[in-house]
């Protein structure tokens, strides 16, 4: 079976992503962040999903894009690796 590891700076993504959802809506938040590991999940069997970040310095960076989130993951012998998980409208560049 194929699994995701999340990096630390990935589970606070997550984290946050909750906590601003649920000051409106708390079931909404559960749901989306539901989602967004159901999609690193799927990312897992098909690690090659994705456009590929070669100017993010490190070797076989991948994003995908859920909703306004991007997932930058890259391939594991067994799955993938979770780096960020950001919203889009950021600015990567300061990441």
């Amino acid at each position: 079976m194929s699994r995701v590891v999340y990096a630390p700076a990935a589970e606070e993504d997550l984290v946050g992503i909750a906590a601003y959802i649920a000051l409106d809506k708390p079931v909404a938040a559960r749901k989306w962040v539901a989602e967004i590991r159901d999609t690193c999940d799927t990312l897992a069997t098909q690690p090659q999903m994705g456009e590929l970040r070669e100017g993010f310095g490190v070797s076989g960076c991948r994003s995908f894009s859920v909703g306004n989130h991007v997932i930058f993951f890259r391939a594991a012998d067994d799955g993938i690796e979770v780096a960020r998980i950001i919203h889009g409208g950021r600015d990567m560049r300061d990441l």
